[in-house]
């Protein structure tokens, strides 16, 4: 997909829809669409039935085939799919396959703008529809141009030390989350192995390990904070139940979450 075919056509904003759910994406005659993840990550599959993590968008070209979109076992997921036309009808147009966007919180904000115009619609005179179609096409526009760019931008200025150095900070930052190999694979716009191999290199450990450590360190920080709830802090840093944080604090610290509570508050 190029900014030449970009600038020769016009979308037309159709319809969005809000999916928490696995689903098949059917190829519609004359519409396109562009899947963005809003929550958690997919896997993706298309007819070649290679599946891949997606973490922010997927565009499924007309002509492309059906999509198959799954949630991964035990993990929550949200995305919204957006579907369009191209005027002229039959200009080139071949966009497809996984999407990389920076500017993930303009696109949320336009995100809800369009679901929130779609849901106001019925209520509006023909004037204030007419007007409403307009923004709707802008803001499609923004969120396509987003997309083009920075998957493009991330493809060829992203050294592998770059993408690794920013997966980290990014893991830093959302250490708290659920946070996967896939996930952050995709995210870096790496192969898992590939990512796995730098990732090691970046921090002499694989991201498992790096994680289970950053999460007691953040939960011992927790402790040294004031917070005498062990299992409050297991869900603060990020774990599900309380027994694995148990275990993985012990993996780490040679200690239990107590023991190491009741000897920080002796030294205290």
């Amino acid at each position: 997909m190029s900014f030449q075919q970009m600038n020769a056509v016009i979308p037309v904003f159709q319809r969005i829809e809000i999916v928490r759910d696995s689903c098949r994406i059917i190829p519609e005659p004359g519409c396109e669409k562009l899947l963005i993840v809003r929550k958690g990550y997919l896997m993706i599959a298309a007819e070649t039935g290679e599946w891949k993590a997606v973490s922010h968008g997927y565009a499924c070209h007309s002509g492309a085939g059906v999509v198959t979109v799954q949630l991964p076992a035990t993990r929550v997921a949200e995305y919204v799919i957006i579907t369009y036309r191209i005027v002229p009808e039959h200009a080139p147009w071949d966009w497809n396959g996984p999407q990389r966007v920076l500017s993930e919180v303009k696109v949320k904000y336009m995100v809800d703008g369009l679901l929130q115009a779609q849901e106001d619609m019925p209520g509006l005179s023909e004037e204030e529809a007419e007007a409403q179609h307009f923004r709707n096409r802008m803001m499609l526009e923004r969120i396509l141009s987003f997309y083009m760019y920075e998957s493009r931008w991330s493809e060829e200025r992203w050294t592998s030390g770059t993408r690794i150095e920013k997966s980290v900070h990014y893991i830093e930052e959302h250490y708290m989350l659920k946070l996967t190999l896939p996930m952050l694979a995709e995210r870096a716009g790496l192969s898992t192995g590939h990512y796995s191999v730098l990732f090691k290199e970046r921090t002499g450990m694989p991201v498992s390990l790096y994680l289970k450590r950053l999460r007691v360190e953040k939960a011992k920080q927790l402790f040294a904070q004031g917070e005498t709830s062990a299992k409050k802090a297991a869900q603060s840093v990020g774990f599900a139940d309380y027994f694995h944080f148990s275990r993985t604090f012990k993996e780490v610290e040679g200690t239990s979450p107590t023991e190491y509570m009741r000897r920080f508050g002796e030294i205290e």
